[in-house]
C-alpha cells in the first residue's frame, strides 16, 4: 500500500470518526436534557438536526488541513487548532439550533440548556484531540513495556528541549536502542523534577558517580547551545567514566531547524586547543596569482596547505614528493577542487622526487619558478630515525639544505620550513636533525633576498603516521592500544589549525624561528581511552590499553614547554618569535656533517657534532 493510499484512508477514517463522535455526543446531550422522554415521538426532528451538526465538524477540520497532519507529528499547535475549530463549530450549531426553534413549520423543540451544551463541548474537544494521540500513546506504552529492559542504558547531560525530544524518541521509535534512565542539569530548579517520565537526578558534576553506580553505558551531552569552554569542561569530566560519550551537535551544525540527532564526540573536541586567528583577506592579497611549491605535497599537512592555497587564489601549485600514491591523491583532490569552483586557469603539477636528490629538485625549481616554497617533507618518526639515522640525516639535513639553497639560487621570495617543538630541547636524532634544518634556514637568510621562516609544531592529529590513525587501527583489530607511558602527554594541533598557523607565520614580517601557543598538553592515555569510548567500547573492559614503556629516542614522556620569557610577540597573538641566531659557522658544520658514516654509527657521529655546535 503506497503513501497516497495510506493518506486517503487516514482522512476517511478520521472524517467518519469525527462525524460519528459529534452525532453521538449531540444525541447524548439531548438524552441528558430530556431523560427517557427523548425517545418519544415528540422529538424525532432532533435526530435529523444532529446530522448537519455532525457533518459540519469534520468538513471544517478537513478544509483547515488538520487531516493532512500525520499522527506521529501531532503537536501542541495542531491540538490547539482542533480545539478551536471544534469549539467554534459547536457554538455556531448551538446558536443555529436556538434560532431555528422559533422558525414556524420546522417544529424543532429547544431542549439543550447551556450547562448541558458546555459539558458536551468539553467532552467533544477532549475526545477529538485524544483520538489523534491514541496511536502514539499505545505505541509508547507498547515500547515502554517491551523495551524497558532492552537496549543500552543512557543518561542525558542537560534537561532542556533537546533532551525532551531524545526522551520522546526513545519511547516511541522502533529503531531506538537506548533506554534513558536519568538527566542531569545545572539548573537547580529542574533537579528533582521529571522530563518525559525521566527523573532529573542531579547537577552535571554528579553524573560520573551515577554512571559508576547504575551500570550506564552511554552519556549524551544534550545541550546544543553549550559554550566551547563549558563543553570542554563536561567532556573532561566524563572522559574518565566507563560509558560511551556522545553529543547533540551545536545548533549551527544541524541540517534542519527542528532536528535533534546524536553524534559521536569528535577526537578534536578532546583537545581544548585554542581557536587560532587567521587573516584570510591578508593571505589572499599575498598569495593570489603566485606559484607555490610544496615539498611533502603528498602528506597530510602538505596536501592541506596546498588545498588552502588554491582557495586563496594561487596560480600554480607544484607538489613535490617521493610517495607517488599520496601526491597523486592530493593532486586529484586539488583538480576536483578547481573544477568544482570554476578555477580553470589554475595549474596543478607533480614532481616525483626525494628532497635529497639535488639535481631533480633544482630541475623542478628551474621549470616552475616558484614564488613561495613550503617545506613540509621530513622523516619525523622518532624510533625510525633512531634505527635509520643516515636516512634521517639525508632527509632532514641534506634535503633541507638543498631546498634552502635552491630557494636562494632561483630567487624564491619566501621559504617556510615546518620544524618541530622537539627541536627546543632535542633528545632524539630526529629532533637534532630538525634543529640543524633550522640552522640552515637562519644561515641562508643572511645570504640573499629570500625570507626564511621556521615554524615549530607539536603533533598534528589524524595526519599520516600520527597517534589517532594508529589507535583507530588498533581499535578496529580489537586492541590492545599501545601507550608508551601513563604520564606521556603531547601538545596537539588539528590539521586545520596547523594549516592556519603555518600560513599565519608566513604573513609575519620578520624571518626566523616561530613557536606557537598550543594550549595545554593532552594525556596520550586519556586520548586513547576517549577514542575507545568514541568507537562504542569501554576501556579496559572491551578493549585493553597496554603500557609499552618509552621507545628508544624518547628520554622523557612529556613535551618540553616553551619559555615565553626568551621570545618576542608577533603580529599574530598565538605566534612568538624565538631569539635564536643559529650557529656561527654553518658552512663548516655542514662540511663535517657530510662526512657522516653510513649505518647506525651515524647517530653517534651526528650527536657529537651537534652537541659541540650547540655548546659553541
Amino acid at each position: 500500500m503506497n503513501a497516497r493510499t495510506n493518506k486517503l484512508l487516514r482522512i476517511v477514517f478520521f472524517f467518519a470518526f469525527d462525524a460519528i463522535l459529534t452525532y453521538a455526543l449531540f444525541f447524548f446531550a439531548c438524552w441528558a436534557s430530556l431523560d427517557a422522554s427523548f425517545f418519544s415521538g415528540n422529538y424525532t426532528n432532533l435526530y435529523l438536526v444532529g446530522i448537519p451538526w455532525a457533518l459540519l465538524v469534520p468538513i471544517t477540520l478537513l478544509c483547515c488541513g488538520t487531516y493532512r497532519v500525520a499522527m506521529s507529528r501531532i503537536g501542541l499547535f495542531e491540538s490547539l487548532l482542533i480545539v478551536f475549530l471544534t469549539s467554534v463549530v459547536d457554538l455556531v450549531c448551538y446558536v443555529a439550533l436556538f434560532i431555528i426553534q422559533n422558525v414556524p413549520g420546522l417544529q424543532v423543540p429547544w431542549i439543550l440548556n447551556w450547562r448541558t451544551f458546555l459539558l458536551m463541548v468539553i467532552a467533544h474537544v477532549f475526545l477529538t484531540v485524544l483520538a489523534r494521540f491514541v496511536p502514539r500513546v499505545l505505541r509508547a506504552v507498547h515500547f515502554r513495556l517491551h523495551n524497558r529492559h532492552k537496549g543500552h542504558r543512557a543518561i542525558l547531560i542537560g534537561a532542556g528541549d533537546a533532551a525532551k525530544i531524545l526522551i520522546d524518541e526513545s519511547h516511541v521509535s522502533r529503531t531506538s536502542d537506548r533506554v534513558i534512565v536519568a538527566c542531569f542539569d545545572d539548573d537547580r530548579r529542574k533537579v528533582g523534577t521529571t522530563l518525559g517520565g525521566v527523573p532529573v537526578v542531579g547537577k552535571i558534576e554528579d553524573a560520573p558517580e551515577y554512571i559508576a553506580t547504575h551500570d550506564i553505558e552511554e552519556a549524551i551531552i544534550a545541550i546544543p547551545s553549550l559554550s566551547k569552554t563549558r563543553y570542554l569542561e563536561i567532556t573532561r569530566l566524563l572522559s574518565k567514566c566507563e560509558a560511551r560519550l556522545r553529543k547533540v551537535p551545536a545548533l549551527s551544525e544541524l541540517d534542519k531547524v527542528n532536528e535533534v540527532k546524536v553524534v559521536d564526540i569528535d577526537y578534536r573536541d578532546l583537545l581544548g586547543s585554542p581557536t587560532y586567528f587567521y587573516n584570510e583577506a591578508e593571505a589572499k592579497a599575498k598569495f593570489a596569482g603566485k606559484n607555490v611549491l610544496i615539498t611533502g605535497g603528498g602528506g597530510s599537512l602538505g596536501g592541506a596547505i596546498g588545498l588552502e592555497l588554491l582557495r586563496l587564489g594561487i596560480h600554480h601549485l607544484v607538489l613535490l614528493d617521493r610517495y607517488e600514491n599520496g601526491v597523486a591523491e592530493i593532486a586529484s583532490r586539488a583538480r576536483d577542487f578547481c573544477a568544482n569552483n570554476g578555477l580553470k586557469d589554475v595549474k596543478i603539477s607533480i614532481t616525483i622526487a626525494s628532497i635529497d636528490d639535488e639535481e631533480t629538485v633544482r630541475a623542478a625549481f628551474l621549470k616552475y619558478h616558484p614564488d613561495f616554497v613550503f617545506h613540509t617533507a621530513a622523516l619525523k618518526h622518532v624510533p625510525l630515525g633512531e634505527d635509520h639515522p643516515y636516512e634521517a640525516i639525508k632527509t632532514n639535513v641534506y634535503g633541507t639544505d638543498i631546498i634552502a639553497r635552491a630557494c636562494l639560487d632561483f630567487d624564491v621570495q619566501e621559504m617556510h620550513f615546518l620544524s618541530t617543538d622537539k627541536a627546543i630541547a632535542p633528545d632524539s636524532l630526529m629532533a637534532k636533525t630538525k634543529r640543524i634544518g633550522e640552522w640552515a634556514c637562519l644561515h641562508y637568510a643572511k645570504a640573499g633576498k629570500t625570507r626564511f621562516t621556521c615554524l615549530r609544531f607539536g603533533n598534528v592529529l589524524a595526519s599520516k603516521g600520527s597517534v589517532v590513525p594508529i589507535f583507530a587501527k588498533q581499535i578496529e583489530a580489537g586492541g590492545p592500544l599501545t601507550v608508551t607511558s601513563e604520564d606521556a602527554s603531547r601538545y596537539f594541533l588539528t590539521l586545520e589549525d596547523a594549516t592556519k598557523l603555518l600560513l599565519s607565520a608566513a604573513m609575519c614580517q620578520e624571518g626566523g624561528i616561530y613557536d606557537i601557543e598550543t594550549g595545554k598538553s593532552v594525556s596520550i592515555l586519556s586520548l586513547a581511552e576517549s577514542l575507545i569510548r568514541q568507537a562504542g567500547y569501554i576501556p579496559y573492559k572491551d578493549i585493553q590499553i597496554k603500557i609499552t614503556g618509552l621507545r628508544h629516542g624518547e628520554s622523557t614522556p612529556k613535551d618540553t614547554p616553551y619559555d615565553r620569557s626568551k621570545q618576542r610577540g608577533t603580529e599574530h597573538p598565538s605566534i612568538f618569535m624565538e631569539d635564536d641566531p643559529g650557529i656561527a659557522d654553518y658552512a663548516a658544520f655542514l662540511a663535517k656533517v657530510k662526512k657522516t658514516p653510513h649505518g647506525i654509527e651515524a647517530k653517534e657521529y651526528i650527536g657529537t657534532l651537534f652537541d659541540k655546535a650547540l655548546a659553541e
